[in-house]
């Protein structure tokens, strides 16, 4: 069975702004705690973008009854369009092969999509991604989620009869 077969419903939504990529952690070792932190490298930028994901998603939900279950499988497609900067005029570079690195913007997508539009990031199956310049678009993540049948439905067993030995009336088999 393909995920297009499995596709129960999609969601759909646009988040305005420049994406922020969810970039590499760093641990401190704190002596006086006794304990490690660790902290994103823009957490500031990176919390507004993730709050604007997950504000964009909780809008699109409204008035909906999309399912958010730990067996569900999902699909994410994810079209980032970003400013181009004034110093790269289009004829010199027509796409964003520069930073920031589109795993990086997928993985604060999904991060903030936790818990809203699924239970843990590890459901997603599928990624379809891409950045470009907006040239002709305002900066955003166009964003689209669908969730799929993760099981086949069972046929239900029909019970064995036999006849029992001392009467001739059907039992239930003891080996089922």
């Amino acid at each position: 069975m393909s995920l297009s077969d499995s596709l129960v419903e999609s969601i759909e939504f646009i988040v305005l702004g420049e994406p922020t990529p969810e970039g590499s952690t760093r641990a401190y070792y704190i002596k006086n705690l006794d304990r490690t932190v660790t902290t994103h490298q823009n957490k500031k930028e990176l919390m507004a973008w993730r709050n604007r994901i997950a504000t964009e998603a909780q809008r699109a939900l409204e008035g909906k009854t999309w399912v958010c279950d730990c067996t569900s499988a999902y699909g994410v497609r994810v079209e980032f369009v970003l400013t181009r900067p004034p110093s790269v005029p289009e004829h010199k570079r027509i796409n964003p092969t520069v930073k920031p690195d589109i795993d990086k913007l997928v993985r604060a997508i999904n991060d903030a999509l936790t818990g809203i539009l699924f239970v843990d990031d590890c459901q997603v199956v599928s990624m379809t991604m891409s950045k470009e310049y907006g040239d002709e678009r305002r900066a955003g993540a166009y964003v689209i989620v669908e969730r799929y049948v993760n099981q086949l439905e069972r046929k239900k067993k029909e019970r064995k009869r036999t006849l029992s030995p001392q009467r001739d009336e059907p039992c239930e088999d003891p080996r089922d």
